[in-house]
Protein backbone atom coordinates (compact mmCIF):
# COMPACT_ATOMS: atom_id res chain seq x y z
CA UNK A 1 0.00 0.00 0.00
CA UNK A 2 0.97 3.56 -0.60
CA UNK A 3 3.06 4.99 2.87
CA UNK A 4 1.26 8.47 1.86
CA UNK A 5 0.05 9.86 5.62
CA UNK A 6 -2.89 11.63 3.14
CA UNK A 7 -3.93 8.31 2.09
CA UNK A 8 -3.74 6.69 5.54
CA UNK A 9 -5.82 9.57 6.66
CA UNK A 10 -8.62 9.47 4.29
CA UNK A 11 -9.07 5.39 5.01
CA UNK A 12 -8.91 6.33 8.94
CA UNK A 13 -11.59 8.98 9.11
CA UNK A 14 -13.82 7.10 6.24
CA UNK A 15 -17.02 5.89 8.45
CA UNK A 16 -17.02 2.38 6.58
CA UNK A 17 -12.86 1.81 7.23
CA UNK A 18 -13.28 3.34 10.43
CA UNK A 19 -15.69 1.10 12.33
CA UNK A 20 -14.37 -2.04 10.94
CA UNK A 21 -12.52 -4.68 13.67
CA UNK A 22 -8.40 -4.16 13.85
CA UNK A 23 -7.91 -7.41 11.94
CA UNK A 24 -9.93 -6.14 8.57
CA UNK A 25 -8.15 -2.17 8.94
CA UNK A 26 -4.91 -4.13 9.10
CA UNK A 27 -5.48 -6.84 6.65
CA UNK A 28 -6.69 -3.67 3.97
CA UNK A 29 -4.01 -1.63 4.94
CA UNK A 30 -1.09 -4.34 4.07
CA UNK A 31 -2.94 -5.62 1.26
CA UNK A 32 -4.08 -3.02 -0.82
CA UNK A 33 -1.64 -1.74 -3.81
CA UNK A 34 -1.40 1.52 -4.61
CA UNK A 35 -2.18 2.15 -8.62
CA UNK A 36 -2.10 5.07 -10.86
CA UNK A 37 -4.04 5.17 -13.77
CA UNK A 38 -3.83 7.62 -16.57
CA UNK A 39 -7.07 9.33 -18.60
CA UNK A 40 -8.99 7.08 -20.73
CA UNK A 41 -7.60 3.85 -19.30
CA UNK A 42 -9.29 1.10 -17.34
CA UNK A 43 -9.53 0.05 -14.08
CA UNK A 44 -11.10 -3.18 -15.31
CA UNK A 45 -13.75 -4.33 -17.59
CA UNK A 46 -16.76 -6.35 -18.02
CA UNK A 47 -16.12 -9.96 -18.14
CA UNK A 48 -12.86 -9.93 -16.48
CA UNK A 49 -12.45 -12.12 -13.39
CA UNK A 50 -13.99 -10.78 -9.97
CA UNK A 51 -12.13 -7.08 -9.43
CA UNK A 52 -12.05 -7.29 -5.67
CA UNK A 53 -11.88 -4.27 -3.44
CA UNK A 54 -11.37 -0.73 -5.26
CA UNK A 55 -10.65 2.67 -3.07
CA UNK A 56 -10.38 5.65 -5.36
CA UNK A 57 -8.04 8.38 -3.47
CA UNK A 58 -8.34 10.68 -6.37
CA UNK A 59 -9.75 11.54 -9.22
CA UNK A 60 -12.87 10.65 -11.23
CA UNK A 61 -14.28 7.30 -12.68
CA UNK A 62 -16.68 6.39 -15.68
CA UNK A 63 -19.16 3.56 -15.13
CA UNK A 64 -19.89 2.16 -17.94
CA UNK A 65 -22.36 -1.21 -18.22
CA UNK A 66 -22.48 -2.17 -21.30
CA UNK A 67 -23.61 0.46 -23.25
CA UNK A 68 -22.56 4.46 -23.63
CA UNK A 69 -25.03 6.22 -20.56
CA UNK A 70 -24.56 9.66 -19.02
CA UNK A 71 -22.50 9.36 -16.30
CA UNK A 72 -20.82 11.33 -13.78
CA UNK A 73 -18.48 10.52 -10.77
CA UNK A 74 -20.03 10.87 -7.07
CA UNK A 75 -16.86 10.71 -5.77
CA UNK A 76 -16.42 14.69 -4.45
CA UNK A 77 -13.34 15.51 -2.46
CA UNK A 78 -14.86 15.59 0.30
CA UNK A 79 -16.45 11.82 0.10
CA UNK A 80 -12.81 10.24 -0.23
CA UNK A 81 -12.48 7.04 -0.52
CA UNK A 82 -15.23 6.03 -2.91
CA UNK A 83 -15.12 1.98 -2.49
CA UNK A 84 -16.01 -0.37 -5.30
CA UNK A 85 -15.56 -3.59 -6.56
CA UNK A 86 -17.07 -5.40 -3.75
CA UNK A 87 -20.89 -6.59 -5.46
CA UNK A 88 -18.26 -9.21 -6.55
CA UNK A 89 -18.29 -10.97 -3.78
CA UNK A 90 -21.83 -11.52 -3.86
CA UNK A 91 -22.64 -13.04 -6.84
CA UNK A 92 -19.17 -15.14 -7.80
CA UNK A 93 -18.99 -14.16 -11.61
CA UNK A 94 -16.63 -11.71 -13.44
CA UNK A 95 -16.47 -7.64 -13.42
CA UNK A 96 -20.19 -7.10 -15.08
CA UNK A 97 -19.45 -3.28 -16.11
CA UNK A 98 -16.11 -1.13 -17.52
CA UNK A 99 -14.53 1.13 -14.91
CA UNK A 100 -12.70 3.97 -16.63
CA UNK A 101 -10.10 6.54 -16.10
CA UNK A 102 -12.07 9.69 -16.43
CA UNK A 103 -9.04 11.74 -15.55
CA UNK A 104 -5.58 10.80 -13.78
CA UNK A 105 -6.41 8.24 -11.12
CA UNK A 106 -4.90 7.00 -8.12
CA UNK A 107 -6.72 3.57 -6.38
CA UNK A 108 -6.29 1.36 -3.69
CA UNK A 109 -6.62 -2.10 -4.84
CA UNK A 110 -7.25 -5.95 -3.18
CA UNK A 111 -7.47 -8.30 -5.34
CA UNK A 112 -10.17 -10.90 -5.39
CA UNK A 113 -8.70 -14.00 -4.07
CA UNK A 114 -6.41 -12.79 -0.91
CA UNK A 115 -9.94 -10.95 0.15
CA UNK A 116 -12.36 -14.21 -0.59
CA UNK A 117 -9.25 -16.10 1.68
CA UNK A 118 -9.92 -13.57 4.71
CA UNK A 119 -13.66 -14.12 4.52
CA UNK A 120 -13.21 -17.88 4.41
CA UNK A 121 -11.03 -17.92 7.41
CA UNK A 122 -12.98 -15.15 9.18
CA UNK A 123 -16.80 -15.41 7.91
CA UNK A 124 -17.89 -13.08 10.40
CA UNK A 125 -15.93 -10.36 8.15
CA UNK A 126 -18.63 -10.75 5.62
CA UNK A 127 -21.28 -8.59 7.70
CA UNK A 128 -19.21 -5.73 7.08
CA UNK A 129 -19.07 -6.35 3.32
CA UNK A 130 -22.91 -6.59 3.54
CA UNK A 131 -23.05 -3.26 4.78
CA UNK A 132 -20.89 -1.41 2.44
CA UNK A 133 -23.27 -2.91 -0.34
CA UNK A 134 -25.97 -1.98 1.73
CA UNK A 135 -24.99 1.49 1.76
CA UNK A 136 -25.40 2.24 -2.00
CA UNK A 137 -28.44 -0.16 -2.60
CA UNK A 138 -30.54 1.45 -0.12
CA UNK A 139 -31.52 -2.00 1.65
CA UNK A 140 -30.34 -5.07 3.81
CA UNK A 141 -27.96 -6.95 2.13
CA UNK A 142 -28.75 -10.51 3.48
CA UNK A 143 -25.84 -13.10 4.37
CA UNK A 144 -24.87 -14.67 0.89
CA UNK A 145 -25.76 -18.08 2.03
CA UNK A 146 -29.52 -16.67 2.66
CA UNK A 147 -29.99 -14.40 -0.73
CA UNK A 148 -31.26 -17.74 -2.29
CA UNK A 149 -33.90 -17.86 0.49
CA UNK A 150 -35.31 -14.85 -0.57
CA UNK A 151 -38.68 -15.01 -2.46
CA UNK A 152 -38.80 -15.28 -5.88
CA UNK A 153 -39.11 -11.62 -6.97
CA UNK A 154 -37.30 -10.43 -4.23
CA UNK A 155 -34.43 -12.55 -5.16
CA UNK A 156 -34.60 -10.40 -9.14
CA UNK A 157 -34.97 -7.29 -7.87
CA UNK A 158 -32.27 -7.63 -5.48
CA UNK A 159 -30.16 -9.10 -8.67
CA UNK A 160 -31.51 -6.14 -10.80
CA UNK A 161 -30.72 -3.52 -8.15
CA UNK A 162 -27.01 -5.00 -7.27
CA UNK A 163 -26.35 -4.16 -10.76
CA UNK A 164 -27.61 -1.15 -11.45
CA UNK A 165 -26.61 0.17 -8.51
CA UNK A 166 -23.75 -0.98 -6.94
CA UNK A 167 -21.24 1.42 -8.54
CA UNK A 168 -23.31 4.29 -7.92
CA UNK A 169 -22.07 6.73 -10.70
CA UNK A 170 -24.40 6.21 -13.05
CA UNK A 171 -26.47 9.45 -13.89
CA UNK A 172 -29.96 10.11 -15.01
CA UNK A 173 -33.53 7.96 -14.96
CA UNK A 174 -32.50 5.20 -17.21
CA UNK A 175 -29.94 2.87 -16.13
CA UNK A 176 -29.56 -0.42 -17.85
CA UNK A 177 -28.08 -3.92 -17.09
CA UNK A 178 -26.91 -6.53 -19.43
CA UNK A 179 -29.44 -9.43 -20.09
CA UNK A 180 -26.19 -12.27 -19.49
CA UNK A 181 -25.21 -10.65 -16.14
CA UNK A 182 -28.29 -11.68 -14.59
CA UNK A 183 -27.22 -15.22 -14.84
CA UNK A 184 -25.67 -15.50 -10.98
CA UNK A 185 -26.67 -18.86 -9.35
CA UNK A 186 -25.33 -17.23 -6.34
CA UNK A 187 -27.50 -14.41 -6.45
CA UNK A 188 -30.46 -15.78 -8.04
CA UNK A 189 -30.45 -19.83 -7.72
CA UNK A 190 -33.35 -19.92 -10.40
CA UNK A 191 -33.80 -21.11 -13.99
CA UNK A 192 -33.72 -18.66 -17.05
CA UNK A 193 -37.35 -19.47 -17.80
CA UNK A 194 -38.27 -18.90 -13.94
CA UNK A 195 -36.39 -15.27 -14.50
CA UNK A 196 -37.76 -14.36 -17.75
CA UNK A 197 -41.58 -15.17 -16.21
CA UNK A 198 -40.50 -12.55 -13.50
CA UNK A 199 -38.80 -9.83 -15.55
CA UNK A 200 -42.42 -10.06 -17.97
CA UNK A 201 -44.02 -9.18 -14.80
CA UNK A 202 -41.77 -6.37 -13.90
CA UNK A 203 -41.95 -5.17 -17.83
CA UNK A 204 -46.26 -5.43 -17.45
CA UNK A 205 -45.76 -2.76 -14.63
CA UNK A 206 -43.30 -0.52 -16.70
CA UNK A 207 -40.57 -1.21 -13.90
CA UNK A 208 -38.10 -2.78 -16.41
CA UNK A 209 -38.12 -2.80 -20.56
CA UNK A 210 -36.50 -5.44 -22.29
CA UNK A 211 -34.31 -5.45 -25.42
CA UNK A 212 -32.36 -8.26 -27.46
CA UNK A 213 -29.33 -7.92 -25.16
CA UNK A 214 -30.32 -6.11 -22.09
CA UNK A 215 -32.69 -4.36 -19.09
CA UNK A 216 -33.31 -1.15 -19.11
CA UNK A 217 -34.54 -0.30 -15.39
CA UNK A 218 -37.51 2.64 -15.42
CA UNK A 219 -38.25 2.78 -11.46
CA UNK A 220 -35.24 1.89 -8.98
CA UNK A 221 -37.71 2.63 -6.06
CA UNK A 222 -39.75 0.09 -7.18
CA UNK A 223 -36.69 -2.68 -7.32
CA UNK A 224 -35.55 -1.29 -4.11
CA UNK A 225 -38.99 -1.64 -2.21
CA UNK A 226 -39.53 -5.41 -4.01
CA UNK A 227 -36.25 -6.10 -2.78
CA UNK A 228 -36.95 -5.22 0.95
CA UNK A 229 -36.40 -9.06 2.50
CA UNK A 230 -37.98 -11.21 5.31
CA UNK A 231 -34.56 -11.94 6.84
CA UNK A 232 -33.33 -10.87 9.97
CA UNK A 233 -30.00 -10.01 8.82
CA UNK A 234 -28.20 -12.76 11.10
CA UNK A 235 -24.33 -12.17 10.89
CA UNK A 236 -22.47 -13.97 8.16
Amino acid sequence: MTNGAQWHSWLINDRWFRDLPALLQDSLLTGMRQRRVTPGKSIFLRGEPAPGLYALLTGSLRINPGRPQLARSPHAENYRPYWFGEASLFDDLPATHDVIAQDAVIVLHMADAPLKQLLAEHPTLWRHFRLLLGSKLGIEVPAVQDITLLPTQERVAFRLLMLAEAYGGVDGSLRSVMRGDMASTRCLGLTGEVVERVLTYFEERQIVLRDHDRIDILDTDWLRDAALHRLTGAEA
